[in-house]
């Protein structure tokens, strides 16, 4: 009887979270600068040379950390939106679209309304949310009412919001008079995000985000609607027996998950470009995808992702002007580390084991 060695995937026995999440964060981000420095080499880049412009760029000075703050927040926005929408097992790869979405209804309002900054502000918020959700709520009503897949739509959605926007410029309905470039004329001041400190362009969505983590938190740790969301994502057969409609929570996610991305837009427009055009929000939502698939879709986790890669982007025009560094290596770099910190996450719960059977 001859013996055959096969080999099969296992689950590690269980450890503490924060012991788990700890080692996981260490030794992911040492991969990623060994496997960074090995990218930069081949490049022809000095490697320290390239690290120090990096560091010098995102938190050399007050400006540099704010600088990777301010492009850190919308990314919190993005990767709550993904977040939430996959503790659900929900698919929304529509970010892209729910961003412009609601920077686009926020816009709107702008450009409707006078209203002084302290009523502004709040609706543009509200209207960027809103945005988002309604793309949101759409992919949702066609996955509950009539089976679509979320995948299917939520992308096609992402180019139909972006062609409207290429309208509304391309008709001059939105395109500032005397331009060639499609952009829309600037926000006016009163719906601008204030800054928090004289002298440093780091703006109030900071706080904003803040206080989005902490209710996402609680969202999901607490309450009624974070058990239904958890309850669906783990098995929406048996959801349905606690008295847990599908269709409902399916729309309800989506329209939160929208929502979030949605804001998301707000903070950049208002934040930072104060005008619309059709590429300045490209790359948020994919970006807010890895950010929290990265974090493993915990808020917490979501915000340091965010920070991490608000920081490769602030310190990537310091690395291309003081090391000639391409920018398409800090996307590559970017690519790295969510390899890296997705396959450290799967071996730490998971190894192979040799099973011998006879034949």
């Amino acid at each position: 009887m001859a013996e055959m060695t096969q080999w099969t995937i296992v689950r590690k026995p269980a450890q503490p979270a924060w012991v788990a999440s700890f080692f996981i964060t260490l030794f992911a981000i040492l991969l990623s600068l060994a496997a960074s420095s090995v990218l930069l080499v081949i490049a022809g880049v000095d490697v320290w040379e390239a690290f120090d412009a990096l560091l010098l760029g995102a938190f050399g000075d007050m400006e540099g950390v704010a600088g990777s703050l301010v492009k850190a927040i919308p990314l919190v926005f993005a990767g709550l939106s993904a977040g939430l929408a996959f503790r659900a097992r929900i698919w929304n790869v529509g970010q892209e679209g729910q961003i412009y979405a609601g920077s686009m209804l926020a816009y709107w309002l702008s450009t409707s309304v006078s209203l002084p900054s302290v009523l502004m502000i709040p609706l543009i918020l509200a209207g960027g949310f809103a945005g988002g959700a309604l793309l949101g709520a759409t992919s949702g009503v066609l996955k509950s009412r009539f089976r679509v897949d979320e995948i299917v739509s939520t992308v096609m959605l992402n180019y139909v919001i972006v062609l409207f926007l290429s309208y509304l410029l391309s008709s001059k309905i939105w395109m500032e008079p005397g331009q060639y470039y499609m952009q829309t004329p600037q926000v006016v001041e009163a719906s601008r995000l204030p800054s928090l400190f004289s002298g440093v362009n780091l703006h109030m969505g900071l706080v904003v985000a803040i206080l989005a983590l902490i209710a996402v938190q609680i969202l999901l740790s607490r309450g009624t609607l974070g058990y239904a969301i958890r309850a669906f994502g783990w098995n929406p057969e048996a959801a349905r027996f606690r008295g847990i409609d599908p269709k409902y929570m399916f729309v309800v996610v989506m329209v939160l998950s929208g929502g979030l991305a949605g804001m998301a837009g707000v903070m950049q427009t208002f934040g930072v470009d104060f005008r619309l055009t059709t590429t300045a929000l490209q790359g948020l939502g994919a970006t807010g995808i890895i950010v929290g698939v990265i974090a493993g879709m915990r808020p917490l986790g979501i915000g340091i992702a965010a920070v991490l890669f608000g920081s490769l982007a602030q310190g990537a025009l310091f690395m291309e002007v003081m090391a000639g560094v391409s920018s398409a290596v800090v996307s590559a770099m970017q690519a790295i580390v969510l390899i890296v910190f997705i396959s450290s996450s799967a071996f730490s719960r998971y190894r192979l084991m040799r099973v011998k059977s006879n034949v």
